[in-house]
């Protein structure tokens, strides 16, 4: 025996040498990789018999070897769930057969909406003698284009025992799971399919694993069995064909048939080129199936699979390190699209004392009415046990049923609910302070549990004592590490918690990851953040990958002797420092903006609404991918109504937030406790906006801010126009403006879309190419000549700009600019 590589092995004929003092029978077992589609391994030596170093002669050709040991024909049933779109699932080991080693050469496998996770391979024809075949699994571009980005999965090299053949086929099945080492194996004697109909039609392939493969036919074919065990009685099914690089790997049968050939249940589509369409004929019947229906079945599975993952990954959060955690479960949720977002917070201050302390099943009997809104996300009440029944002094953070707004089991059944609609739970994060529920020996309550008792190992995370509180604080033993930041804000009600401290960012990472896996939760929303340093709501949201996240950053408004300044730029500058300090992990709700809108409606000041270069006043005129406006929440309005927005003119700051850049976030009082009419308005807004498709930091264009008038424009091109205030705005230009909502001293007009252009009248047969000319149509507007952008009155002026404004406005801005161009050119001749 020798080798020259991986295991491939076969034995030579035999060959017997004829001496007086007897024969010597000599077989040779060669290792060899070396070889391409139409090479041999050759034995060639010094005596007759092996060739006297002749090659073209008498050299002794390796062939006989799957006729004498036998065959093994494995199918490979694996359940993966790691693939993306456009990804499949391949085999790969040490045999030429499996690849050797190489991901461009790996044996794909495939699978249908209807068994999906469950992958199947072809049938692989093995050499019987070659022992064992060690393999793995692998998940890259189905159709092997960048094998250099192949995933493979962990752990030790599988290993593929072969069974005895006794010099026939034995078919085995082996089912196995990514990511886990048991390998389960079925096999079959199939005598009928020996070693000489193996050999003769063993597959080829190319070096590059490209091109047309040969199929093995070897009588006997496996099926899932998609009912039980995963391989149950290998029943028979139709041929399977094997995907490579776009192809499949059958030869086309008959050039008579330009079209769609068919095969059993499955499609095989042929084009004029004579190769497969894949696309078209990877699935059963794929001709005949619904469209629609297929997505939804494949969304339900996604759903399914998601939900599977999330379980799996709840049961091994204690035992993964957090680094893999966090891999995978950024696998399962997904992040937010701000240009679709719109949040409804929850609940009010008063939400606990209602549905008989099941707060919780109040919501849920709303889900379908806020799908029909339009509603993405829903922040709901802080979870855990608390102090105040309101639930922002918590105490125990895994104890969920000592809520006043009800019991675990409630809050997950309403997740369940949301999820099934497709909306978002948002977390309120309570994590600035912490009620101790013991006292130490002086009488200080700084002893915390955690109130998990359901998992074992999550024992001690949330158990704190004194040390976990900032020093200097009144509820604090001294045994500390670090005092208050410098710009932290004091909350005297409950003890500081110390965030420096890395055995509290680890408890709290964990609490929070726990949150996401076990309850359900896709976003944060953290509460008193001026309370501890940025940089640590930014390590949270990494250390737990949410959806997406919004912190409360509640801080002092400008005011001089006649009220609210005009510039508010100190305030929202630091919004923005404490989102950046995040590293732009979270979004902040955009306060600013709610100070200076209600100011402006109040007082009929409409002028407010436009700073000094012409942008919105608030966080959406600087980082609008970050700001979350919003009109109350439970601190600003409700019962406790700390700055309220004025009642009356609530429908006018919607008006404002809902067609402006930012996520919307609604408030539930107004949403669902005053009245069908209101939120009949509300949910016309978020039509509109649906409709235009604004995205979350789309241009504003403010053509007036008066002192009782606000218009701008919004989008580029402009795809809303809004109008607040008492004044009659005018009417628009009706060939670009449709009507939408309004209401008392608000308007909003929709982008009229664009009537399909007619489709071009085919060219004359018998007309030249060089005759053809390309007519655009009669009402396509003109294309403009290049110019540099230049701003008047604010506007920057593009040719772009130009096309998206109305006549009425081009007219106005010619009034302008053109007395300036005829100065210029008189100042010009006379120079």
């Amino acid at each position: 025996s020798l080798g020259l590589g991986s295991q491939r092995t076969r034995p030579s004929a035999v060959h017997k040498f004829m001496a007086d003092s007897g024969t010597v029978a000599v077989t040779f077992y060669i290792e060899c990789t070396q070889t391409k589609p139409g090479e041999a391994v050759f034995i060639v030596g010094s005596s007759t018999e092996l060739g006297a170093w002749k090659p073209e002669d008498q050299a002794i050709r390796i062939h006989k070897f799957m006729a004498d040991s036998g065959t093994v024909a494995v199918t490979f049933y694996i359940e993966c769930t790691q693939t993306k779109p456009g990804e499949a699932v391949f085999i790969v080991g040490s045999s030429t057969e499996l690849g050797a080693w190489k991901p461009e050469d790996a044996v794909p496998c495939a699978t249908t909406a209807k068994v999906f996770p469950n992958w199947t391979s072809e049938k692989i024809l093995l050499p019987a003698s070659v022992g064992k075949v060690e393999f793995k699994v692998l998940v890259m571009k189905a159709d092997c284009s960048k094998p250099g980005a192949a995933r493979w999965e962990g752990g030790a090299n599988r290993a593929l025992v072969m069974p005895k053949t006794n010099g026939g086929q034995v078919q085995l099945g082996a089912s196995l799971s990514w990511g886990l080492p048991e390998v389960t194996y079925r096999t079959k004697t199939d005598e009928s399919a020996g070693g000489g109909g193996a050999s003769s039609s063993s597959r080829t392939r190319t070096g590059s694993g490209s091109g047309p493969m040969a199929r093995v036919e070897t009588g006997v074919h496996f099926a899932i069995d998609e009912t039980g065990d995963g391989i149950a009685d290998l029943k028979p099914i139709t041929s399977f064909n094997r995907l490579r690089s776009g192809t499949l790997g059958m030869p086309r049968t008959s050039s008579a048939h330009d079209g769609m050939q068919r095969r059993s249940s499955r499609h095989l589509c042929i084009g004029g080129d004579g190769m497969l369409n894949t696309e078209m004929s990877r699935t059963p019947s794929l001709m005949l199936i619904d469209e629609m229906q297929l997505e939804q079945d494949c969304k339900v599975y996604e759903e399914k699979v998601a939900k599977l993952e999330r379980d799996k990954l709840n049961q091994m959060q204690r035992r993964m390190p957090s680094g893999s955690l966090l891999e995978s479960m950024k696998e399962i949720i997904e992040s937010a699209d701000k240009n679709k977002t719109v949040m409804l917070q929850g609940f009010n201050w008063e939400s606990w004392r209602a549905g008989g302390g099941d707060w919780y099943s109040v919501i849920g009997k709303k889900v379908e009415l806020l799908t029909n809104l339009g509603i993405t996300d829903v922040w709901l009440p802080p979870p855990s046990q608390s102090v105040a029944p309101q639930g922002y002094l918590p105490s125990q953070l895994f104890n969920l049923d000592g809520s006043k707004y009800g019991t675990q089991a409630s809050l997950q059944s309403l997740i369940k609910s949301m999820h099934d609609a497709g909306i978002r739970a948002v977390a309120d994060i309570v994590v600035n302070h912490r009620c101790g529920d013991q006292q130490d020996s002086q009488g200080r309550w700084n002893q915390f549990t955690s109130g998990m008792t359901a998992r074992p190992s999550f024992a001690g995370v949330m158990d704190w004592g004194g040390w976990a509180i900032t020093l200097g604080d009144k509820f604090s033993d001294g045994t500390g590490e670090h005092a208050p930041g410098k710009y932290d804000g004091k909350f005297d009600a409950a003890p500081d918690i110390d965030h420096a401290n890395k055995k509290v960012q680890q408890s709290i990472s964990i609490w929070l990851r726990w949150l996401q896996l076990e309850i359900g939760f896709d976003a944060w929303r953290f509460d008193f953040v001026k309370g501890y340093s940025a940089e640590f709501v930014g390590l949270y949201c990494k250390k737990s990958a949410p959806a997406w996240a919004v912190g409360e950053l509640w801080g002092d408004m400008q005011y001089d002797d006649n009220g609210l300044c005009h510039n508010q730029d100190r305030h929202r500058q630091d919004l923005v420092n404490w989102i950046n300090a995040t590293d732009k992990q979270s979004t902040a709700f955009d306060f600013t903006t709610k100070g200076i809108l209600q100011e402006a409606v109040r007082n009929c000041q409409y002028w407010r609404l436009k700073d000094k270069d012409g942008k919105p006043p608030g966080l959406i005129g600087w980082m609008p991918k970050h700001a979350v406006t919003f009109i109350d929440n439970h601190d600003t309005g409700s019962t406790q109504r700390h700055w309220p927005f004025p009642d009356d003119k609530v429908l006018v700051g919607y008006a404002y937030i809902i067609t402006h850049p930012g996520i919307p976030s609604l408030f539930w009082d107004h949403v669902m406790d005053w009245g069908e009419h209101h939120r009949n308005q509300i949910g016309e807004l978020l039509r509109v906006r649906r409709e235009s498709g604004i995205p979350v930091d789309a241009p504003v264009k403010i053509q007036c801010a008066d002192q009782d008038l606000y218009i701008a424009e919004i989008g580029s091109p402009p795809a809303l126009r809004v109008a607040l205030g008492p004044r009659h705005p005018g009417d628009p230009d009706g060939n670009y403006w449709k009507n939408g909502p309004a209401g008392p001293q608000f308007r909003v007009w929709i982008h009229k879309e664009s009537p399909p252009a007619p489709a071009p009248a085919p060219a004359p047969k018998e007309s030249p190419k060089s005759a053809m000319k390309k007519n655009s149509p009669k009402d396509a507007p003109p294309a403009l000549p290049a110019f540099n952008p230049i701003t008047v009155d604010g506007t920057k002026l593009t040719p772009e700009a130009l096309q998206g404004m109305s006549k009425k406005d081009l007219e106005a801005l010619v009034g302008k600019i053109d007395p300036v161009v005829q100065a210029a050119k008189k100042a010009a001749a006379s120079k």
